[in-house]
């Protein structure tokens, strides 16, 4: 398989979200976990376990869910579109974001959603929709083993992911599944969100990822600022 590439909300580096997803996952966004990562949670070893699968995508929001570029598309050229696109959109502050539960894992949800957050994202789908070429066989198979329901389903022979349109739902996820037990994971979490976090955060920027091999993990190549070409307005 080639190249996996995907579309996140990815903070810049040196801010304070950055730096919080940074700590709580032990790696940057160009920078994978090493052997030697540490966390402030007393427990290394069940944090090591917990965040295994974030820190394999990396501390972002999904907006086009990973997919190779489809037959006759480079990598130029889809920067070159990013970075269109983004210069035409608005940045969208992130208010309410905070630690939660979902479906069984900690992540940093909103508590309302706004329509503006809503249709932007359904605008990167939509736009970026000509690039990804159709999911292999396996890949939907992979995905029908979820429990999805028949929208989730409709969407995802459409766009290749089913948690897009009205199915949609902004996280940025901390944990692997919480049991009982890690509640005080969670409390750890909001704690250190509180403390280290001021004012709302911007959902201002679009950011290229990449995957070489299903296995590797996920770094950023590309970040593009929203808004470049509506200085002014």
């Amino acid at each position: 398989m080639s190249t996996r590439y995907a579309l996140y909300f990815a903070p810049d580096s040196g801010t304070r979200l950055a730096e919080f997803g940074e700590a709580v996952l032990g790696r940057t966004a160009t920078r994978v976990r090493d052997e030697e990562a540490t966390s402030a949670f007393p427990d290394r070893q069940r944090w090591l376990s917990l965040t295994r699968s974030p820190a394999h995508y990396g501390f972002h929001a999904t907006l086009k869910a990973p997919f190779e570029l489809a037959e006759g598309s480079s990598l130029d050229e889809l920067r070159h579109q990013v970075e269109a696109f983004a210069n035409t959109q608005s940045p969208i502050a992130l208010t309410g974001l905070q630690p939660r539960r979902l479906s069984g894992f900690a992540a940093l949800t909103l508590e309302h959603q706004s329509e503006a957050l809503s249709r932007f994202a359904f605008r990167v789908v939509e736009a970026f929709e000509p690039w990804r070429r159709p999911l292999s066989e396996q890949d939907i198979e992979r995905r029908k083993q979820q429990a999805l329901s028949a929208r989730q389903l409709e969407l995802l022979d459409r766009y290749g992911y089913p948690y897009v349109d009205e199915e949609f739902r902004f996280h940025m996820t901390l944990s692997g599944p919480l049991g009982e037990q890690d509640q005080d994971y969670l409390d750890w979490l909001q704690d250190f969100y509180a403390r280290q976090l001021e004012g709302t955060p911007q959902l201002d920027q679009l950011a290229i990822y990449a995957q070489t091999s299903r296995t590797t993990p996920f770094v950023r190549l590309n970040s593009y600022l929203l808004g470049a070409d509506r200085t002014g307005d």
